[in-house]
Protein backbone atom coordinates (compact mmCIF):
# COMPACT_ATOMS: atom_id res chain seq x y z
CA UNK A 1 0.00 0.00 0.00
CA UNK A 2 1.20 3.35 -1.14
CA UNK A 3 1.75 6.54 1.38
CA UNK A 4 -0.08 9.64 0.89
CA UNK A 5 2.80 11.71 1.28
CA UNK A 6 1.88 15.57 0.41
CA UNK A 7 4.57 19.29 0.96
CA UNK A 8 3.90 22.60 0.27
CA UNK A 9 6.42 22.52 -2.33
CA UNK A 10 4.83 19.72 -4.79
CA UNK A 11 1.66 22.09 -4.79
CA UNK A 12 -1.49 20.60 -5.46
CA UNK A 13 -3.20 18.94 -8.44
CA UNK A 14 -7.21 20.62 -9.00
CA UNK A 15 -8.97 17.66 -9.93
CA UNK A 16 -12.97 18.20 -11.28
CA UNK A 17 -15.70 15.87 -10.94
CA UNK A 18 -14.83 13.96 -13.90
CA UNK A 19 -10.90 13.65 -13.34
CA UNK A 20 -11.99 11.84 -9.41
CA UNK A 21 -14.18 9.90 -11.03
CA UNK A 22 -11.77 8.32 -13.38
CA UNK A 23 -9.39 8.06 -10.77
CA UNK A 24 -11.56 6.53 -8.03
CA UNK A 25 -12.16 2.76 -9.76
CA UNK A 26 -8.79 2.62 -9.92
CA UNK A 27 -7.83 4.00 -6.56
CA UNK A 28 -10.12 1.29 -4.96
CA UNK A 29 -8.10 -1.14 -6.68
CA UNK A 30 -5.24 -0.05 -4.58
CA UNK A 31 -3.94 1.54 -7.63
CA UNK A 32 -0.74 3.94 -6.13
CA UNK A 33 -0.94 6.49 -8.73
CA UNK A 34 -4.55 7.14 -8.64
CA UNK A 35 -4.51 6.84 -4.82
CA UNK A 36 -1.52 9.44 -4.99
CA UNK A 37 -3.51 11.70 -6.97
CA UNK A 38 -6.59 11.65 -5.18
CA UNK A 39 -4.23 12.01 -1.75
CA UNK A 40 -2.93 14.96 -3.44
CA UNK A 41 -6.12 16.98 -4.27
CA UNK A 42 -8.01 16.40 -1.16
CA UNK A 43 -5.26 16.81 1.46
CA UNK A 44 -5.06 20.38 1.66
CA UNK A 45 -8.60 20.18 2.28
CA UNK A 46 -8.94 17.89 4.92
CA UNK A 47 -5.69 19.37 6.86
CA UNK A 48 -7.80 22.84 6.72
CA UNK A 49 -10.90 21.00 8.13
CA UNK A 50 -8.34 19.35 10.94
CA UNK A 51 -6.71 23.05 11.89
CA UNK A 52 -10.39 24.44 12.60
CA UNK A 53 -11.17 21.15 14.58
CA UNK A 54 -7.81 20.67 16.80
CA UNK A 55 -4.53 22.13 17.49
CA UNK A 56 -2.29 23.21 14.30
CA UNK A 57 0.70 20.67 15.72
CA UNK A 58 -2.35 17.73 15.75
CA UNK A 59 -3.70 18.76 12.58
CA UNK A 60 -1.32 16.97 10.01
CA UNK A 61 -0.70 14.00 12.14
CA UNK A 62 -4.46 13.52 12.33
CA UNK A 63 -4.84 14.62 8.76
CA UNK A 64 -2.19 11.62 7.63
CA UNK A 65 -4.56 8.88 10.28
CA UNK A 66 -7.34 10.19 7.23
CA UNK A 67 -5.65 9.40 4.35
CA UNK A 68 -4.23 6.00 5.95
CA UNK A 69 -7.72 4.81 6.58
CA UNK A 70 -8.49 5.81 3.22
CA UNK A 71 -6.10 3.76 1.39
CA UNK A 72 -7.15 1.12 3.61
CA UNK A 73 -11.19 0.94 3.03
CA UNK A 74 -11.34 2.99 -0.27
CA UNK A 75 -12.09 -0.65 -2.05
CA UNK A 76 -15.22 -0.56 0.32
CA UNK A 77 -16.14 2.81 -0.63
CA UNK A 78 -20.25 3.83 -1.95
CA UNK A 79 -22.05 6.85 -2.74
CA UNK A 80 -19.48 10.41 -2.52
CA UNK A 81 -16.37 10.05 -1.74
CA UNK A 82 -16.01 13.68 -0.53
CA UNK A 83 -18.59 13.07 2.02
CA UNK A 84 -16.83 9.77 2.77
CA UNK A 85 -13.32 11.39 3.24
CA UNK A 86 -15.29 14.08 5.31
CA UNK A 87 -17.28 11.23 7.43
CA UNK A 88 -13.72 9.91 8.02
CA UNK A 89 -12.52 12.91 9.17
CA UNK A 90 -14.63 13.69 11.51
CA UNK A 91 -14.61 10.02 13.02
CA UNK A 92 -10.51 10.82 13.21
CA UNK A 93 -11.22 13.72 15.17
CA UNK A 94 -13.63 12.16 17.36
CA UNK A 95 -11.22 9.25 18.23
CA UNK A 96 -8.79 11.45 19.02
CA UNK A 97 -10.86 13.72 21.63
CA UNK A 98 -11.91 10.63 23.24
CA UNK A 99 -8.42 9.17 23.56
CA UNK A 100 -7.47 12.66 25.17
CA UNK A 101 -10.74 12.72 26.70
CA UNK A 102 -10.97 16.43 26.34
CA UNK A 103 -14.11 18.30 24.76
CA UNK A 104 -14.64 17.55 21.04
CA UNK A 105 -13.52 21.31 20.23
CA UNK A 106 -10.85 23.58 20.62
CA UNK A 107 -10.54 27.04 20.92
CA UNK A 108 -10.49 28.63 17.79
CA UNK A 109 -6.95 30.61 19.27
CA UNK A 110 -5.67 27.38 18.94
CA UNK A 111 -7.29 25.91 16.29
CA UNK A 112 -5.40 27.68 13.34
CA UNK A 113 -6.14 29.48 10.21
CA UNK A 114 -10.17 31.27 9.79
CA UNK A 115 -8.77 33.93 6.78
CA UNK A 116 -6.19 33.54 3.62
CA UNK A 117 -3.89 36.07 3.62
CA UNK A 118 -4.75 38.78 1.64
CA UNK A 119 -2.93 42.31 0.74
CA UNK A 120 -5.36 44.21 3.49
CA UNK A 121 -3.49 42.07 6.03
CA UNK A 122 -5.06 44.99 8.56
CA UNK A 123 -8.43 44.26 7.82
CA UNK A 124 -7.72 40.44 7.08
CA UNK A 125 -6.51 39.87 10.72
CA UNK A 126 -9.60 41.81 12.20
CA UNK A 127 -12.17 40.09 10.39
CA UNK A 128 -10.62 36.88 11.44
CA UNK A 129 -10.73 37.42 14.88
CA UNK A 130 -14.34 38.90 14.74
CA UNK A 131 -14.80 35.59 12.82
CA UNK A 132 -13.05 33.71 15.65
CA UNK A 133 -14.70 35.59 18.91
CA UNK A 134 -18.29 35.30 17.03
CA UNK A 135 -17.67 31.27 16.22
CA UNK A 136 -16.96 30.74 19.78
CA UNK A 137 -20.65 31.91 20.69
CA UNK A 138 -21.62 28.73 18.22
CA UNK A 139 -22.66 25.06 19.45
CA UNK A 140 -19.97 22.71 18.30
CA UNK A 141 -22.58 20.77 15.96
CA UNK A 142 -23.47 24.90 14.27
CA UNK A 143 -19.48 25.41 14.45
CA UNK A 144 -18.95 21.97 12.30
CA UNK A 145 -21.67 23.17 9.72
CA UNK A 146 -20.06 26.53 9.42
CA UNK A 147 -17.07 25.17 8.57
CA UNK A 148 -18.28 22.17 6.32
CA UNK A 149 -20.52 24.58 4.36
CA UNK A 150 -18.45 27.73 3.92
CA UNK A 151 -14.82 27.12 4.93
CA UNK A 152 -14.96 23.72 2.86
CA UNK A 153 -17.66 24.62 0.06
CA UNK A 154 -20.06 21.29 0.92
CA UNK A 155 -23.37 21.09 -0.12
CA UNK A 156 -26.21 20.31 2.03
CA UNK A 157 -26.04 16.68 0.56
CA UNK A 158 -22.69 15.91 1.80
CA UNK A 159 -23.18 17.67 4.63
CA UNK A 160 -26.20 15.01 5.50
CA UNK A 161 -24.14 11.95 4.23
CA UNK A 162 -21.11 13.08 6.69
CA UNK A 163 -23.29 14.28 9.96
CA UNK A 164 -26.42 11.21 9.77
CA UNK A 165 -29.01 14.37 9.73
CA UNK A 166 -31.25 14.84 7.10
CA UNK A 167 -31.82 17.72 4.73
CA UNK A 168 -34.31 19.52 6.73
CA UNK A 169 -32.39 19.35 9.80
CA UNK A 170 -29.85 20.86 8.16
CA UNK A 171 -31.63 23.82 6.89
CA UNK A 172 -32.68 24.56 10.36
CA UNK A 173 -29.06 24.47 11.78
CA UNK A 174 -28.07 26.71 8.91
CA UNK A 175 -30.73 29.41 10.10
CA UNK A 176 -29.31 28.66 13.73
CA UNK A 177 -26.01 28.79 12.78
CA UNK A 178 -26.01 31.95 11.02
CA UNK A 179 -28.40 33.82 12.88
CA UNK A 180 -25.76 33.16 15.67
CA UNK A 181 -22.98 34.12 14.06
CA UNK A 182 -24.88 37.49 13.17
CA UNK A 183 -26.21 38.36 16.41
CA UNK A 184 -22.40 37.40 17.55
CA UNK A 185 -20.70 39.87 15.12
CA UNK A 186 -23.27 42.35 15.92
CA UNK A 187 -22.34 41.98 19.24
CA UNK A 188 -18.67 42.27 18.36
CA UNK A 189 -19.08 45.37 15.96
CA UNK A 190 -20.69 47.14 18.67
CA UNK A 191 -18.16 46.23 21.41
CA UNK A 192 -15.29 47.27 19.35
CA UNK A 193 -17.00 50.81 18.60
CA UNK A 194 -18.12 51.77 22.26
Amino acid sequence: MGVCVYTEQTGTTKLNDKEINEHLPRARRQDPDSLAVLCEHFYPKVLQYMRYRTKPETAEDLTGDVFLRMMRHIGRQKGSLVAWLYRIAANVVTDHYRRRNVRQTESLDEAGDLAPATSDMAGTVQARLDLETAMRHLTDEQREFVVLKFIQGLSNADIAEITGKKLPALRALQFRALSALRVALQHEETGNHA
